[in-house]
């Protein structure tokens, strides 16, 4: 069985304190451009490996990108939810 992998991309200051890397089943990515760039990346590249992919974003446009890629997208209050 795959493991699930959670890829956590950062933009702007808020890559300030928060070291790229892996820890554990969480990737942290900082984003060179803006986030929605990166995540977009992020997407293609492992719907490209063949897995399964799930963005969780507000953003319209973002989940546009995302379903063009491949991949699938929730909102927030999804995640908020399992939290």
């Amino acid at each position: 069985m795959p493991q699930e992998q959670v890829v956590l991309v950062l933009e702007g200051g808020a890559k300030a304190g928060v070291r790229a890397g892996k820890d554990a089943h969480v990737r942290v990515v900082h984003a060179p451009r803006d986030g929605d760039r990166e995540i977009v990346a992020q997407a293609t590249a492992a719907v490209g490996a063949g897995s399964r992919v799930t963005v969780v974003t507000a953003d319209v446009v973002l989940q546009g990108r995302v379903l063009a890629v491949g991949a699938e997208y929730v909102g927030p209050t999804w995640l908020l939810d399992l939290l």
